[in-house]
């Protein structure tokens, strides 16, 4: 019956599914202006960096997958730009952008420098609000009406290998800081320190937060009047977002810049080290370093009574964007959750449990590698932000297929995907665990169903297909009290659907949201998982595809 049903509204959903993107989003997709810098040598259109005459060297060769800039020292900030655009009505709200900028050894280091190495880099959004018949043409003007905001991970400071670096703003007995700042005049709730820390090692390094090697940046388009711009720190944790009100300016009508920015003015030592607290002198170690004939020293005292004077950015060290990318934002278009992970580095849409979990797209190009370190825990991935799937934005009938290679059958695993199930009411109704566990004890495999939902096979499943490796699983939702599962072994063969579930039926309740959708794994017998969950068990996933319809058998 239900096959027969869902055949029938296969091609209407669809078309329906582009209703929901916006009228602006029918011609072109937010997607389109995505740029990886992957193509050595390549246009990088739609995107550019200006101003021009401070942009000394650009190259996608230098580091293949990374754009490569060196600024010519004119005193001006390098902004990457779309070369057009985007007015508010463009595309369906809300979408976001994404952006990933990496720190410079050579200028973390102190590579080359006898005093400091101090630079800014981040994000860049500049929105107006005046009409669009007003705007300029030169992209390099601002409109009337036109506010910004700025938020930059800064570097003050060297390591103390090659120079006396910036010891007084330095919370550690080591010359070198490192903030997130934001700056402009559009959001107080982003002006300023973010009081991000890091971490100096104690043997000469500095790492994590804002000392981190890669930074991820990103701003997210709401609506007219509601803004969000954030950060992290590494690809698959979660992000440091805040909220910026435009009410008070009246509705967006457009995004005039959004990109990454590299700082080349007097910002840092005019504005920056102006606004936050000297702290102390070189520690007595560094006192010997070079250019430290400059201080005062006390060694009675132990301490320096002068400090070096701040210096704006040295336009001899190059900088480097990963990406700028695109993409609708929760409650995102259904099929843009899709994911090849064939882009290495990149999990922009994604994020973890972090507890006892690492993931990323590099270990095994072409796969997302999900890596438990072995502790007890309940962990996985799944979208950005948590996002729910509720049927009023995603109506029935839809699937998701995934595909993956579980652990060494020799150890216990399980893989599922952890539903959280409301009702129509929004009321939590339960969980629905569609998924795979091995048994190495019992030399068998088995579905992982400890939740209300248990869908049945008829006949059972053969320990062949659950054993395959790669495993492919799909899940249905029929319409909102009917779901079901298949697996398949063989990327060409036939799947293996269960029997359709009734939630009406069999609980009582029409679904509503599925509120939570997590692809997760347990270990541990505080999870009710099997002893011998050993270090490093990974899966590797291939693919994670979202799509309206129904496949049949």
């Amino acid at each position: 019956m239900f096959d027969t049903f869902s055949t029938r509204r296969r091609i209407a959903i669809p078309l329906l599914s582009l209703f929901f993107l916006g009228a602006g989003a029918l011609a072109q997709s937010i997607r389109e202006f995505d740029q990886h810098f992957n193509d050595p040598g390549a246009e990088i259109s739609p995107w550019m960096f200006v101003p021009e005459d401070n942009v000394k060297e650009f190259s996608t060769s230098e580091h293949p997958g990374m754009a490569t800039i060196w600024e010519a020292g004119k005193g001006r900030d390098v902004k990457g730009i779309l070369k057009q655009p985007i007015k508010i009505d463009d595309f369906r709200l809300p979408w976001e952008f994404q952006t990933s900028l990496v720190q410079a050894f050579d200028a973390r280091a102190g590579v080359g420098a006898k005093t400091q190495i101090n630079y800014a880099i981040g994000l860049n959004v500049a929105v107006t609000f005046s009409d669009p018949s007003t705007w300029p043409a030169d992209r390099t003007e601002q409109p009337p009406d036109t506010r910004s905001v700025q938020l930059l991970v800064a570097h003050l400071g060297s390591t103390g290998e090659a120079g006396i670096g910036l010891p007084q703003y330095a919370p550690y007995p080591h010359p070198e800081t490192y903030m997130v700042w934001g700056r402009g005049d559009l959001g107080h709730t982003v002006m300023g320190d973010w009081n991000i820390p890091f971490v100096w090692v104690g043997d000469g390094s500095i790492r994590w937060g804002a000392a981190s090697d890669l930074l991820y940046f990103r701003c997210r388009v709401v609506s007219p009047t509601h803004l969000q711009i954030g950060i992290k720190f590494a690809a698959d944790t979660g992000w440091n977002m805040r909220d910026i009100d435009c009410s008070q300016f009246g509705p967006i009508t457009g995004i005039w810049e959004i990109g990454p920015i590299i700082s080349g003015d007097r910002w840092i030592p005019d504005v920056l080290c102006r606004s936050i607290p000297m702290l102390k002198g070189p520690h007595p170690l560094f006192i010997g370093a070079a250019g430290a004939e400059n201080f005062a020293f006390n060694d009675k005292t132990m301490t320096a009574v002068l400090n070096p004077k701040p210096e704006p950015p040295n336009p001899r060290y190059e900088y480097y964007v990963d990406y700028c990318v695109f993409f609708g934002s929760a409650p995102m278009p259904f099929e843009e959750y899709s994911d090849d992970f064939d882009i290495l580095g990149y999990m922009g849409k994604w994020q973890t449990q972090p507890q006892g979990t690492l993931a990323d797209t590099y270990n095994n190009p072409g796969y997302l590698t999900l890596t438990v370190i072995g502790t007890g825990s309940g962990t996985g991935f799944g979208p950005v932000g948590g996002s729910s799937l509720d049927l009023r934005h995603y109506p029935p009938p839809w699937e998701i297929e995934m595909s993956f290679i579980a652990p060494d059958d020799t150890i216990p695993w399980n893989f599922w995907m952890n539903f959280v199930l409301n009702d129509k009411d929004g009321k939590n109704r339960g969980m629905w665990t569609p998924g795979v566990e091995n048994f190495p004890d019992q030399n068998r495999h088995g579905l992982y169903q400890i939740a209300q939902i248990r869908t049945e096979f008829d006949p059972p499943l053969p320990e062949s297909l659950l054993a395959h490796k790669p495993l492919t699983m799909l899940i249905q939702c029929i319409d909102s009290s009917h779901v079901r599962l298949g697996f398949k072994g063989d990327p060409d063969g036939l799947w293996h659907l269960s029997e359709t579930y009734d939630t009406q039926e069999e609980l009582g309740f029409e679904i509503g949201a599925f509120a939570m959708h997590a692809w997760s794994t347990v270990t541990g017998r505080t999870w009710g998982a099997r002893p011998g969950g050993p270090m490093y068990q990974q899966f590797l996933v291939d693919y994670v595809h979202y799509r309206y319809g129904l496949t049949e058998e």
